[in-house]
C-alpha cells in the first residue's frame, strides 16, 4: 500500500466513482496493483486496486478522476466503504456574488467578468456559449447580463408559391428547429400546395392592445369613470400621439368586474410588433388620466395591466378578438397533389380533419390545428420574433371540405400572429438576414411576413395531417427525427461505454489485461455509416463509433475505435420506415422480404468475419484489439486510422484517383483470392451469411419494380424513362441472371466495397477495409462494380473503365494461379453491375427520396452511365 492520499469524494455510483486530488500525479497514484489507502473527511480507507477511467484538470488547479474496480465483487466493497464514510449534509458556506448591478453593464469587458464569475462558480469553462459574434455594446434593447449565445440550427423549407396582397412569388422560409423532419414537412405541404396553384392569403387587421386596471369605491364610481373616459377620447390619443409616431390608438373598451375597470387601450402599430411601445403609450396616458380625473372618482388602486389583455397566453378572448395580425390563408389541393405528393385520396384526408376536429372539441382547444406551432416557433427563432409570443400566435382554426371536382379546399386562420419586422430581434445580424431573404425587412415588412408565415402553417398541418391519416406520421420521426445514440464525454458525464473496456475479449494485439486508462477523444473520423447514423437507438449503450485512446498496462497508449452496430430489429425498423416514407405497397414487399436481405444477422455477421486471421484478410482491415460479446451486444474495439488517404471521401466529394482505384481492387483481390471456389468453406466457417438464391431473386421483384415505378413517377428527372426501361428489361431476366452468376467462380465478397468503409494506408497505398455487415457469397466482380460505380466520373470513357475490369482480372489471375476468361469476366462484371443497382441503389433510392443525400447523386449518375457503356454487351 502507498501513503495515504488526501482526497474529496465527488460522485459515488456502483460500479464507478470519482475523487478530486491536488495533483495530477495523485490520481495515478491511485492506480496501483497494490491498492490505495485514501484520506477522506478525516477517515482512512483502503480500496483494492483501481483502474483509472478518467481524468480531468478542473479551473482551480486541482484535478478529478474516476475509478472503477477488476471486479463486480470490488466495485460493491469499495461502493459501501465510500458510502459509509460520506459526512452528513451540511450547510453550504454562500459563494461569492456578482455585483447586482451587473446585469445593466453591457460593454465586453463587464461581459468577461461575468464569464469569469460564471466558470469559477460553476467549473465549466463556457467555451463554445462564450464565442459569440455579438457585440456587448449594441444589446442594451435586447437582453441583460450578456454571456455569449446559443446556435440554432436553421433549416430551408419550400418552395411556396403565395398569392396574397402583400406577399407574391416562390418563397423559402428560414425555420430555426432542432426537430428532425419538421423542415421537410412543411417543404412536402409547400409541395403539394405549390402543384395545385398556390396558396391564396389576406391580411385582416392589426391590433395591439394593453389593459389597465382601475379600482373604485363602488361600482356606480366605475360606470361614471367609463364615461368620462368616454368623454375625453381626443384629449388621451393627444397624449398618445406625443409619445410614439407609430403607436395609433383606435379605441378604448371599458369592462367592469365587480368595482374595478378594465380599460383596454386597443392600437394599430405599423411594421412593429407593438408590446413594449402599447405599454409605454398606455402608461403615459394613465398617469395623465390619474392627474385629470375629478377628485371625486377617486381611483384607489392603478396596475398597468390587469391580465386582461392575455398578452403571451393563448385565450378564447384573443382567439375571437384577434391580436397582433389576423391572416387567412387558403388552397385548393389537387387530386394528383393528394395522391402523388401526399400520398393520400383527398376523401381519406378530408375524413381526417374531422376526426381530429372531433377531439379539438373533446379536448375543450381553443381553435383547431395540427401543429401551426411547429412553424411559429421555427421562423419566430430564426426572424428575430417575440418567441415567448409564440404561445397566443399559433392560435388557428384550420378549415378543409372535399369539393364537387375531388380537390380538398383547405384554409388556416392565424387571429394573433403577434410579429413586427422593426426593433426588437429583428435588429440582431443573422436574424436581419433572413429577414432580407424573405423581403420582409424594415418598415411595411409585417403584413409580408404575415402571408408568408400563414402559408407556410398551412403547408405543415397539409403534410402533418396526411401524414396522420397515412401512417407515415411515427415512421417519418423515426426516421428522420429520432437522436441517435451520443454518449458525453469529459465532464461530470458518466459513459456507459466505459465498461465495455473493461470486460471485453482482447486478442493477442492488444494483450491479455484491460487498459489501465481510458480517455474519450473528439474524431472526425470514418462518419460514412449509413445504417448506424439512420437506425434509432432503443440501446442501453449509445449505438455508433466512438474514438477512445487507451493506455496498456506496459505505458504504450493506442488510438482506437469502439464501434456498437445496431441490432436486426434496429435496422428492420429502419427499413420500414424508409419503405413507408415511399408508399405502402413498397412497405408490404420489404416486410415479406426482410429475411432473404442481406441487412439480416447483419452485426453477427461482422462479428464472425473480422476475427479470421489470415494474411489475406489481417493486412487490409484494422487491426483487432477486441470484441464485447453479450445477449444483446457485439461490439468492436479496433484500430483507429491515422494518416488514412481518402477517409471519408464520398460525404466529402473528394474524387479518387486511377491509382488509388487500381489500390483499392489489388487489396480485395487478395481476399476474393482466398476464398475464390471456396463456397462449401466459406458458408462453414460464416454461418450468418445471407445467399439468396434464383427463388429468392424472383421472390424481390415486385419490390424492385414498385420501387423503380414510384421513383420515376416522384423524380423523373433522376430515374428517367430510358433508365427505367433498362431497369424493367433486367428484373425480368433477374433470375436466369442470377443462375448465370451462380455458375461463375464465387467468393467471399465485401458487398459494401465503397468508400464509406474503405481507405488506403499512406505509406504504401495499402487497402485498409472495415464494416464488413453485408458481406455475402457473390462473384468478385459484385464489389469491383460498387467501387467503380463510386470512384469513377460520370463522364469515364469506356476504355478506362475496361482498363480498372482487366487489372481486378489480372490480379486475381495472378493470386490464384489459374487462368480467369476474360469473356467470362467482363460478362460477369456487367450482370454484377446490374445487380448492384437493383438490389443495393434501391434502397438509396428510397433513402434519398425520404431523405435526400448529397452524395447519392453523383454515384447514381455514374451507375447510369456505366450502364449505358455496357448495354450492348450485358
Amino acid at each position: 500500500m502507498n501513503n495515504n492520499i488526501t482526497a474529496r469524494l465527488v460522485s459515488l455510483r456502483p460500479a464507478e466513482f470519482s475523487f478530486q486530488f491536488a495533483t495530477e500525479q495523485q490520481c495515478h497514484a491511485c492506480h496501483s496493483p497494490e491498492g490505495v489507502s485514501l484520506s477522506l473527511n478525516g477517515q482512512i480507507i483502503h480500496l483494492p486496486a483501481l483502474t483509472l477511467l478518467h481524468k480531468e484538470p478542473l479551473p482551480n488547479g486541482h484535478w478529478q478522476a474516476t475509478f472503477t474496480c477488476f471486479s463486480a465483487q470490488e466495485n460493491k466493497r469499495c461502493y459501501w466503504q465510500l458510502k459509509l464514510c460520506q459526512p452528513a449534509e451540511e450547510m453550504r458556506t454562500p459563494q461569492p456574488a456578482l455585483p447586482k448591478r451587473h446585469l445593466y453593464a453591457w460593454s465586453e469587458k463587464e461581459r468577461q467578468k461575468r464569464l469569469c464569475w460564471l466558470r469559477q462558480h460553476t467549473g465549466h469553462a463556457l467555451e463554445r456559449v462564450s464565442t459569440t459574434g455579438l457585440q456587448a455594446g449594441q444589446l442594451k434593447k435586447n437582453l441583460e447580463g450578456f454571456i455569449g449565445s446559443v446556435e440554432v440550427p436553421v433549416g430551408i423549407a419550400g418552395p411556396l408559391n403565395i398569392n396574397g396582397q402583400y406577399a407574391s412569388g416562390l418563397f423559402y422560409a428560414p425555420m430555426a428547429t432542432t426537430e428532425g423532419a419538421l423542415v421537410a414537412s412543411v417543404s412536402r405541404g409547400a409541395s403539394a400546395i405549390t402543384q395545385s396553384g398556390g396558396v391564396a392569403t389576406y391580411v385582416l387587421g392589426q391590433r395591439m392592445m394593453r389593459v389597465p386596471r382601475f379600482a373604485f369605491d363602488t361600482v356606480r364610481d366605475c360606470l361614471a369613470f367609463c364615461a368620462w373616459i368616454e368623454d375625453h377620447s381626443r384629449e388621451i390619443g393627444e397624449v398618445i400621439s406625443r409619445h410614439s409616431r407609430y403607436a395609433r390608438l383606435i379605441e378604448m373598451t371599458p369592462k367592469i368586474i365587480g368595482n374595478a375597470v378594465h380599460l383596454a387601450f386597443i392600437y394599430q402599430t405599423a411594421d412593429a410588433a407593438g408590446q413594449n411601445m402599447t405599454t409605454t403609450c398606455t402608461w403615459q396616458a394613465c398617469q395623465w388620466i390619474q392627474r385629470h380625473v375629478p377628485s371625486l372618482l377617486a381611483i384607489r388602486h392603478f396596475i398597468i395591466d390587469g391580465n386582461l389583455s392575455s398578452d403571451k397566453k393563448a385565450s378564447w378572448a384573443t382567439f375571437a378578438q384577434g391580436r397582433g395580425t389576423q391572416v387567412i390563408a387558403e388552397a385548393r389541393l389537387t387530386e394528383t397533389a393528394c395522391r402523388t405528393l401526399l400520398r393520400i385520396a383527398p376523401a381519406q384526408l378530408v375524413d381526417a380533419f374531422h376526426i381530429v376536429s372531433e377531439g379539438a372539441v373533446a379536448a375543450g382547444m381553443t381553435g383547431l390545428n395540427i401543429n401551426a406551432a411547429n412553424v411559429i416557433a421555427a421562423m419566430f427563432t430564426a426572424l428575430g420574433q417575440d418567441i415567448a409570443c409564440s404561445h397566443e400566435s399559433s392560435l388557428a382554426q384550420l378549415q378543409m371540405r372535399l369539393m364537387p371536382d375531388n380537390s380538398v379546399y383547405c384554409s388556416i386562420t392565424l387571429p394573433a400572429l403577434v410579429i413586427g419586422t422593426v426593433g426588437g430581434g429583428t435588429g440582431l445580424p443573422d436574424q436581419a438576414e433572413c429577414l432580407e431573404m424573405l423581403g420582409c425587412r424594415g418598415e411595411q415588412g409585417r403584413a409580408r411576413l404575415a402571408e408568408i408565415i400563414a402559408g407556410f402553417c398551412l403547408a405543415l398541418d397539409i403534410s402533418t395531417l396526411s401524414a396522420l391519416a397515412s401512417d407515415e406520421f411515427a415512421r417519418s420521426h423515426e426516421t428522420l427525427g429520432r437522436q441517435r445514440g451520443k454518449r458525453a464525454t469529459g465532464g461530470s458525464h458518466r459513459d456507459p461505454l466505459q465498461r465495455c473496456f473493461q470486460q471485453a475479449r482482447y486478442t493477442p494485439a492488444w494483450g491479455f489485461r484491460p487498459p489501465v486508462e481510458i480517455r474519450a477523444v473528439p474524431w472526425q473520423g470514418n462518419q460514412d455509416s449509413i445504417l448506424t447514423a439512420n437506425c434509432s437507438d432503443e440501446d442501453v449503450l449509445p449505438m455508433g463509433i466512438f474514438a477512445y485512446q487507451l493506455q496498456r498496462d506496459d505505458g504504450a497508449k493506442i488510438d482506437v475505435v469502439l464501434k456498437n452496430k445496431p441490432q436486426n430489429e434496429a435496422i428492420s425498423r429502419l427499413l420500414r420506415a424508409v419503405a413507408a416514407g415511399c408508399n405502402p405497397r413498397i412497405e408490404q414487399h420489404l416486410q415479406r422480404l426482410l429475411p432473404l436481405l442481406e441487412f439480416s444477422q447483419a452485426r453477427e455477421r461482422e462479428t464472425q468475419i473480422i476475427q479470421q486471421t489470415v494474411p489475406a484478410f489481417t493486412r487490409h482491415s484494422p487491426q483487432l484489439y477486441g470484441l464485447y460479446l453479450d445477449a444483446t451486444h457485439s461490439i468492436i474495439i479496433e484500430e483507429r486510422l491515422q494518416n488514412a488517404l481518402l477517409l471519408n471521401s464520398l460525404s466529402q466529394g473528394i474524387r479518387w484517383q486511377a491509382e488509388h482505384i487500381n489500390a483499392a481492387l489489388a487489396g480485395i483481390a487478395q481476399l476474393h483470392a482466398h476464398w475464390y471456389r471456396q463456397q462449401t468453406a466459406l458458408t462453414r466457417a460464416f454461418h450468418h451469411l445471407v445467399i439468396p438464391d434464383a427463388q429468392a431473386i424472383s421472390s424481390m421483384i415486385p419490390l424492385w419494380q414498385e420501387t423503380a415505378e414510384f421513383i420515376h413517377r416522384e423524380h423523373g428527372a433522376l430515374f428517367s424513362a430510358e433508365l427505367l426501361h433498362e431497369w424493367l428489361a433486367f428484373l425480368d431476366t433477374s433470375a436466369e441472371s442470377w443462375r448465370e452468376m451462380e455458375s461463375m467462380p464465387r467468393t467471399l465478397v465485401h458487398n459494401d466495397f465503397n468508400p464509406r468503409n474503405i481507405a488506403l494506408r499512406e505509406d504504401d497505398l495499402r487497402l485498409c477495409c472495415w464494416d464488413w455487415e453485408l458481406a455475402t457469397l457473390h462473384i468478385p466482380q459484385r464489389d469491383l462494380a460498387e467501387l467503380l460505380t463510386c470512384t469513377l466520373p460520370a463522364t469515364v470513357s469506356k476504355q478506362e473503365m475496361l482498363s480498372h475490369v482487366e487489372f481486378h482480372r489480372q490480379q486475381l489471375e495472378t493470386l490464384t494461379g489459374e487462368p480467369v476468361d476474360a469473356a467470362q469476366w467482363y460478362r460477369g462484371y456487367c450482370l454484377a453491375l446490374r445487380d448492384y443497382g437493383v438490389r443495393r441503389l434501391s434502397f438509396y433510392l428510397m433513402l434519398h427520396h425520404v431523405s435526400p443525400q448529397p452524395w447519392f447523386l453523383p454515384l447514381w449518375e455514374c451507375w447510369g452511365h456505366l450502364v449505358r457503356l455496357t448495354r450492348h454487351d450485358a
